[in-house]
């Protein structure tokens, strides 16, 4: 009775043996500490080995599927190369599993590239590197990789790159296999990705034009529109040119007529008998300089305000110049620079009327302060 309850130990070493040589041992141990909760680096990464070790590529793109999400397209990402980076760190960091740690791993292993597009898929920006590896096991996932693209440019690249690679792969020695192929992704890429004169230069020297004879008569059909709409396009600017040069020809002979006794909108003075100079608008109103530019100033932005009083100090000192004695010449060269300094002016401050124009919707919030305007006259 003794001796059949003691253990064999032959039998003993051969189940401690068969647990041992158990290749899933390891894989079957790590997929229970995931499932437990763990979010420690090192073990993804050692059961991402292991698994890329297998004959089978099941598991590994199975867990690959579950543990890496699509990443952000890079069109919505509208902060620049600097801003797609971070973003990519970020993703990094916050991903228990190291992706660039597991697609070297499989890239190393010379297979499973399923699971290598899938980690590529996961990258920001990095659709293009996953569609050329697509090409090599399967033309179908490059298509389908490519036709998920939100970006117009990068839509029309990656298809290039499809089309490319299926002029590459033809066999006939007369060109028919390959113009078959090209046009075969020319309609499946859509009409609005890419045209025949886009796949053009991957067509062989000397092709039948019956075999893609319709994909020429389209094209061409899409110029005749496009000529249409640009013939449209120019005719609307012709005649608004000429709108334009009626209303310039009409305005040189506009003047505006200014009573003596006009006063000015804002300090009340006599224009006539004041020594600045005034503006007056169509809208009847006139006003002095000094006024003026009391009033539009604050609404200009800071460098149309230093523009401003960079032109009164060279108008100043240019005056003062042409006070001094000059020879013709010279002079001649300061009343074209006042000249060309004024009609600067006269466009950052009279513009439009200050009491009609968009500055007396701007100051429509603030206070009266008519005391400390008179005051400042």
């Amino acid at each position: 009775r003794q001796r059949a309850e003691t253990k064999n130990p032959l039998v003993e070493q051969k189940n401690n043996s068969a647990f041992v040589d158990d290749e899933n041992a390891s894989v079957k141990y790590l997929e229970g500490v995931i499932a437990q909760g763990s979010r420690s680096r090192a073990v993804f990464n050692y059961l991402t080995s292991l698994y890329a070790a297998m004959n089978d590529e099941g598991p590994l793109f199975r867990f690959l599927s579950t543990h890496v999400p699509p990443s952000v397209s890079s069109s919505s990402n509208s902060g620049g190369i600097s801003e797609l980076m971070l973003k990519q760190a970020q993703e990094e960091m916050s991903s228990p599993l190291d992706k660039s740690h597991a697609l070297r791993t499989i890239l190393r292993t010379g297979r499973h590239f399923r699971s290598a597009v899938k980690l590529y898929m996961g990258f920001t920006g990095m659709r293009q590197q996953a569609v050329e590896l697509a090409l090599k096991v399967d033309p179908s996932l490059a298509r389908e990789l490519a036709r998920k693209s939100d970006d117009k440019d990068e839509k029309k690249r990656l298809w290039l790159m499809i089309a490319r690679n299926a002029a590459a792969h033809g066999t006939s020695r007369d060109g028919k296999d390959i113009v078959a192929r090209v046009v075969a992704v020319l309609k499946d890429c859509g009409p609005d990705v890419l045209s025949i004169e886009d796949v053009l230069p991957f067509l062989p020297d000397f092709a039948q034009i019956d075999q893609f004879k319709d994909e020429i008569c389209d094209a061409l059909a899409s110029y005749s529109s496009k000529i249409e709409h640009y013939i449209k396009e120019m005719n609307e600017c012709d005649q608004t040119c000429d709108t334009l040069r009626d209303e310039l020809s009409r305005l040189r002979s506009v003047g505006v007529q200014v009573r003596t006794n006009a006063r000015c909108a804002f300090t009340n003075k006599y224009v006539m008998e004041s020594d600045e100079p005034f503006y007056a608008f169509p809208s009847g109103y006139v006003v002095l300089e000094k006024a003026l530019k009391h009033e539009v100033l604050p609404h200009l932005n800071e460098k149309q305000r230093d523009r401003v009083k960079f032109i009164d100090e060279e108008l100043a000192r240019l005056r003062r110049l042409r006070a001094t004695s000059r020879a013709p010449l010279e002079k001649a060269k300061d009343d074209f620079e006042m000249d060309e300094l004024q009609n600067e002016l006269d466009g950052l401050i009279a513009a439009e009327c200050p009491l009609t124009g968009s500055v007396m919707v701007d100051s429509i919030t603030q206070g009266f302060d008519d005391d400390d305007f008179e005051d400042t006259f």
